[in-house]
This record gives structure tokens, sequence and C-alpha cells, in this order.
């Protein structure tokens, strides 16, 4: 009897393993049915994607769908090497089986059965929806290539300012302007990095040999689009340093509305510094990807209620609805100002033509970097925003405000400034550091004597005192952000150092530079 019950239970094991061999099979040839269908999706949207990427894309709406594809075909990609490794793991299995004898595989294959019917949801194995949503975004690929071809770039445009048109094209410019003792200069060129559009960089440095106060470099970097007024959201962004530097920032603003834009020379972005471009570009590339980590950051109606927490307080939450920073990825400003009163005098005798030419004079060299798009995670969601002072490369615990908007910041740091740097001799550098979970900037203020200096005369000693000058900028801009670097985030400082070490070892460029007078 025993022996009847045993033998009836072997045959129904038997029967059970051989049914479900079968179906196994049945199931890995779908499974094989799914994964070919993947393969078709995946190149699908690869091809639309490497073909996006050779276009000038500008609208906001296509970047999106450009990334939302991308993201897809990363998670197909994904998906389609678990299924094939899982695939070939399942053959090698079948292939030492049928290698072993018939009770071993029996067994072997029971085993495989219920560790199957256990793992069965979750066996990494494509089922006929993921399949069915990856085919449906590859088709919808395909409407978007269209989309990009009927409503971007290259076509003609009808554009609202003038270098947006050459900018988009891959053209950049160069001018300088020499008024007595002034000379003006100004870099703009492209810059496209995937998945961001086309982006600006616009440098503009102000050198006064008799007015310090009139000194100054901007730096702006700003995505495009066919209708972005290059000019005009910088005007606005100086706006946002009127607290901080007010009389800089007015400055700035003449500057720039009397720019001839019209007569600018356009040429290829290789144009100038070509040595440095790549180099250059790098900078451009850490400081896109980490000051606006989501490319398409405030285009949501949720991140407008974002920027109103983190400038709660302040009059700056109409100014963001003016200047409307949503393009503007950073901005750099540095200028000076009187630390004593000797300013004055130094005006006074210059316009009554007295020679003020070779005296020192105390200044404060302020600098700041404001990226409104950085966020800082560490911060409690109750804090609107923190400031933190830093005294000679010292972290002042005392001096820490929560709670604080960007405007409001430049209230406070210059004259704890001033009362620092102007009340102690071995106090040389007062820094601010300001974070929020939306927007953050750093202030760096030195003091700096001043000398006076013309741009009178010919020859070989100008171009030489030109070329210093032109080069100081590039200097000024690596010294600052070997400053900042200290309290960048983690992730940040190794590449920026990198970056830095490399602009001190780079050659001066001088020529390329002064030659469109």
């Amino acid at each position: 009897m025993a022996e009847t019950v045993s033998s009836a239970v072997t045959q129904e094991v038997v029967s059970r393993v051989l049914s479900g061999i079968k179906e196994r099979y049945e199931r890995e040839s779908k499974v094989k049915e799914h994964i070919e269908r993947m393969e078709t999706a995946n190149i699908k949207l690869d091809t639309v994607l490497k073909t996006s990427e050779k276009w000038n894309i500008t609208s906001v709406p296509l970047l999106r769908w450009q990334r939302k594809l991308k993201r897809v075909a990363q998670e197909c990609d994904d998906t389609l090497l678990s299924c094939m490794q899982r695939l070939e793991e399942e053959e090698e299995f079948e292939h030492r089986v049928r290698r072993s004898s018939f009770p071993k595989r029996i067994l072997h294959n029971a085993s495989r059965l219920l560790v199957s019917s256990i793992f069965n949801s979750g066996n990494g194995e494509p089922n006929g929806s993921t399949v069915r949503r990856f085919e449906w975004f590859a088709d919808s690929a395909s409407e978007f290539l269209r989309y990009m071809e009927i409503g971007d770039i290259p076509r003609g445009y009808m554009f609202f300012d003038p270098p947006v048109r050459h900018l988009l094209g891959g053209k950049g410019t160069k001018y300088c302007l020499v008024r007595g003792d002034q000379r003006l200069l100004l870099f703009l060129r492209p810059f496209s990095l995937p998945g961001y559009g086309t982006e600006a960089r616009l440098i503009l440095l102000l050198q006064d040999g008799n007015a310090p106060e009139n000194n100054f470099i901007l730096g702006l970097h700003l995505r495009l689009t066919e209708s972005t007024d290059v000019v005009g959201v910088t005007v606005r962004c100086m706006q946002l340093f009127t607290s901080h530097l007010r009389s800089t920032a007015e400055t700035v603003k003449a500057e720039l509305t009397q720019l001839p834009t019209q007569d600018f020379y356009w040429m290829p972005y290789d144009f100038s510094i070509s040595s440095r471009k790549e180099h250059w570009d790098d900078l451009h590339t850490i400081f896109c990807k980490w000051f606006r980590q989501n490319p398409l950051c405030c285009q949501h109606q949720q991140h407008d209620h974002h920027y109103a927490q983190s400038y709660a307080g302040s009059s700056i939450g109409s100014l963001t609805r003016d200047v409307y920073l949503e393009p503007v990825t950073e901005v750099y400003l540095q200028g000076y100002v009187a630390l004593s009163s000797t300013s004055n005098k130094r005006r006074r005798a210059i316009a009554n033509g007295e020679t003020w030419s070779t005296r020192d004079f105390s200044h404060l060299k302020i600098s700041g970097l404001f990226s409104p798009h950085a966020s800082s995670e560490d911060l409690s969601p109750a804090v609107g925003g923190s400031a933190t002072q830093i005294i000679n490369g010292e972290t002042k615990h005392c001096g820490s405000y929560e709670n604080i908007s960007f405007e409001q910041l430049g209230d406070i740091m210059l004259p704890n400034a001033v009362d620092c740097l102007r009340g102690s001799a071995a106090d040389t550098s007062y820094q601010m550091l300001w974070k929020s979970k939306h927007g953050g900037a750093y202030f760096r203020v030195k003091k700096t004597s001043w000398r006076a200096a013309h741009w009178k005369g010919r020859g070989e000693k100008r171009q030489k005192l030109r070329g210093k000058n032109v080069q100081g900028w590039t200097c000024e801009i690596a010294e600052f952000i070997g400053s900042w670097v200290a309290y960048a985030p983690a992730q940040l400082q190794g590449p920026i150092c990198d970056w830095v070490r490399k602009e001190k070892q780079m050659p001066p460029m001088l020529e390329e530079m002064t030659q469109t007078e």
C-alpha cells in the first residue's frame, strides 16, 4: 500500500514538473520576444535622442520632452540589460542540467520551478505592459522629432533681440572701447550642453584709471530662447544687487544700455581665446550642472511658490516677477567701495585738474556670486534663508542669521564688512555665505589699495598695460572661485580645485584680446 502511494506521488510530481518545464519553455520564448521588442524600442529612442542633440533646441516644452525621453531610454536600457543577463543565467543553468543524469535533471527543474513560483512577481522578466510602455514612448519619440523639426532651430526667425540670432547660430563677439582713462571690454559667446539647450556667457568689465568706484567685472550665464533679450535681462538682474553694490550696479546698467549691439562683429565661437575655450567650457559645465541641477527648474507653478518662500519678507519677491530669473544660472559682480573719506578728495582733485595719480587709496573690493536655482538640502523647511559671516577664513558663529532674504543680505553685509575691516588692521577679508532652499550666494569683501593709472600714450608700454589689465579679469575670477570653493558642496570642490589649478598654469592671454579697438 505504501509503495503504491509513493509511486502515485512520484508520478504526480514528475507530471507537474514536466508540465512546469513545458510552461517555462513557453515563457522563455515569450521573454525572448519581449526582449526583441524592447531592443527595437530602445533603438528608436536612442536614434531620436542622438538626432535631437544635433539641433539647437530653445523651446522649453521640447526640452522637457527630450528630458523625459532620456529618462525612459535609460530605464529601457537598464531593463533590457537586466533581462538579458537573467536569460543568459537561465540558459547557462539549463546547459548544466542537460549534462546531468535524468533524476538530477528532474530535481533541478523541480527546485527551479519552486523558486520561480516564489519570485514570480519580481523575477526581473519583462511583462507585456512594460514592453508596451516602452513601445509607446518610442512611437511618441517620432512625434517629438517632428515637432522639433517644425518648431526649432534651424529655420528663419524674427528675433526680438539681435544678439540672440547670432548666439543661437553658434557665433560670439568681443567688443572694446577706450574713452580717455576708461576701457570697456565685452565678451559674449554661446555654449551648448545636452539637456540644457543653448546658453550664453557674458563678461563685461570696465577699467577706469582714475575712479576705482567705476571699475567692475560682470559675469552672467543664462539660457537662451529665440525671444531672449540678453541685454535687457542683464540690466534687470542688476536690480538684485542694488542693496549690495548700488553704485556698481548703476554703472553696469548705464554701460549696458549704451552698447552698440547692432554694430557688433560676430564670428564662430572659436574666434578668440581658442586655447582656453575647452578650459572655460569645463567651468561652464561644472557651474551649469551644479547651480541648475534641474535644467527645467522654475518651469512649473510650484517653483514660483518655492521662490516666494525663499524670498519671504522681502521686496525681492516682486523683483523675481520683474527680473524673471528663470533663464539665469548665475550672476557674478565685482566692484569697489571707498573705505575712507579720501575718495571725495581724490574726485575734487581730478575735477580741478590736479595730479593725483601716484597716491594709493584704501578701498574695499566686493565680489559676489548669486545662483538663483541652487539648492541647499541641509536647511530646515522652516528656514527661508540663512547667512553666515566668515572673517579671515574663520566662521563666526555669533554672526549667523536665519530667515534672511538675498536683498536683506545686502543691508547687513556691507555695514558689517566696513566695521570689521576698518576697525581692525589684522582683518583683511570678510565673507558671507547665504543659503536657501532655492537660491544661494557668496560674497567676499577685501581690503585693497588703488593706484590711479592712465590709458594715455601709444606704443609698447600702453600695449603691455592693456594686456596686464585684460589678463587681470581672468585672474580675479579664478582667485574668487578659489576662495569660494572651501564653502562649496563637497562633490563640487574637487572639479573646481582642478580648474583653478589649470587656470594658474595657463599662459597669459594678451594679444588676441587687445586687437579690437
